[in-house]
């Protein structure tokens, strides 16, 4: 990541439904002057999770760092819901950056 400003899109997709809006956001946001999109997503929870030991899911999606994060200009986050809560893998990666 360069030092241009960027709007983070940050998504977690079970189905894939949600990462097709976030792609559809990062085309709108790339259409602005002067601000570009970063699109990154978070691995799945698991009991053995390591943060630092996987980079990108199989497709190539990124997996978004501490990082990424703290030098957004702006976040976009997308995640299927349910019984009204964000899902799982992105309220853990949230739960993780409390110390930005």
């Amino acid at each position: 990541m360069n030092d241009e400003p960027y709007v983070l899109v940050l998504f977690y997709s079970a189905g894939g439904r949600t990462e097709e809006m976030a792609r559809n956001v990062v085309r709108g946001v790339d259409l602005v002057e002067g601000i570009h999109a970063c699109l990154r997503t978070v691995p799945n929870v698991t009991t053995g999770m390591d943060p630092d030991q996987v980079e990108s899911t199989e497709e190539g999606a990124l997996f978004c760092s501490l990082n990424d994060l703290e030098k957004c200009s702006g976040l976009v986050l997308g995640s299927p819901t349910r019984f009204g809560n964000m899902a799982a893998p992105l309220k853990y990666f949230i739960d993780q950056s409390s110390t930005l």
